[in-house]
């Protein structure tokens, strides 16, 4: 058909796009830049192949054909969004706020707008709201499984691999809660240590994808600190892979967390960490939690330990990780177990983990 009608935009466009499904980079960014041959003012083709130059690691190509994208379609919140996260990964905040700002424009009520304002800002909120969590992961339910695989992402299997050394004998005699369940990633791999396995998560999107996988007895639409505090001593073991990176204060859902345990339950979660308690000269400590211009919090090691003694829970291990790959570099991270004391004495660290 291209042969036929070379000047095709639509065609050159749409062949790039089976070309990026096959992972031809190179060939797929060809064909969007014949499209843009033929059709200079043609947005899509400008945003196709800002992302191929991501791909192919050329910033500022990428960049440039975010930013036609953008001037072609002045209030379309896509081209706002695609090229504040570009900036965003190559370390360029403050340009960021300024497409940000473009987009508040057009749509003010906006909570995911707000909320990367307020990162890029540093004006860090207590936590992501609702209305953000929830935009942002039904956005996102359809290609998360596929977007986290390429990412390398770990959090299910070290939350896993860990509950395999805390619980050495798997047995279907706990009720278990998957604490921000997603699509259900964790869902296997605690199956086997569930008599009841229920998930939790504000997205219906992540959710209606959690109940096709078939693993989970009962899914809830919640908000996860108000879902812990309303089901107290629930629970044998509670997982969050990946959750909480969307708190910044710890200490209300630890609360919860520890009163939603049985006596002897265990909490497993993983965190994105954040630096060190003091700096190399020995000066001010490392902020307990940082909100960064990408939407995500990390967390200090000593608060998270901080948090887990004031709602009552005695930490059994926390390890460095790697959680993933982004911007082609590690994601490093905090894999995190602790238990509730049972009631016949105080809890007591599993030796093979000190």
């Amino acid at each position: 058909m291209l042969a036929a009608r070379p000047g095709f935009a639509a065609g050159h466009n749409n062949l790039g796009v089976v070309l990026k499904e096959q992972r031809r980079y190179d060939e797929a960014a060809a064909c969007y830049r014949r499209a843009l041959d033929c059709a200079p003012d043609f947005a899509d083709a400008w945003i196709n192949l800002g992302h191929m130059q991501r791909k192919l690691g050329d910033m500022d190509a990428a960049l440039t054909a975010y930013r036609n994208a953008l001037l072609l379609r002045k209030d379309d919140i896509e081209a706002c969004r695609y090229l504040a996260r570009a900036l965003v990964a190559y370390g360029r905040p403050a340009e960021a706020l300024d497409v940000y700002r473009q987009w508040e424009r057009i749509a003010p009520d906006d909570p995911t707008v707000r909320h990367h304002i307020a990162a890029c800002e540093g004006a860090a909120p207590a936590r992501a709201s609702d209305a953000y969590v929830q935009a942002t992961f039904d956005r996102f339910a359809g290609s998360f499984d596929d977007v986290l695989a390429r990412l390398e992402y770990r959090a299910p299997a070290l939350c896993a691999g860990l509950l395999a050394e805390l619980l050495p004998a798997p047995g279907a005699a706990r009720d278990v809660l998957d604490a921000g369940c997603g699509t259900g990633l964790c869902g296997p791999l605690l199956k086997p240590h569930a008599r009841t396995l229920a998930g939790v998560d504000l997205s219906p999107g992540m959710l209606a994808k959690a109940a096709e996988r078939g693993h989970y007895d009962t899914l809830h639409e919640a908000e996860l600190t108000a879902w812990l505090a309303s089901h107290p001593a629930s629970y044998d073991l509670i997982v969050s892979a990946d959750t909480l990176c969307y708190f910044g204060a710890l200490d209300g859902v630890m609360q919860a967390a520890a009163g939603a345990l049985r006596p002897g339950g265990y909490l497993v979660f993983t965190v994105e960490g954040a630096g060190a308690p003091a700096n190399a000269e020995g000066g001010a400590p490392f902020p307990p939690y940082v909100l960064h211009p990408h939407g995500r919090y990390s967390h200090a090691e000593p608060y998270v330990r901080a948090m887990l003694g004031e709602a009552g829970l005695a930490v059994i291990e926390v390890r460095p990780v790697t959680l993933r790959q982004e911007a082609q570099q590690p994601v490093a991270g905090l894999l995190v177990a602790a238990v509730r004391a049972p009631l016949a004495g105080p809890a007591v660290a599993n030796p093979s983990l000190s």
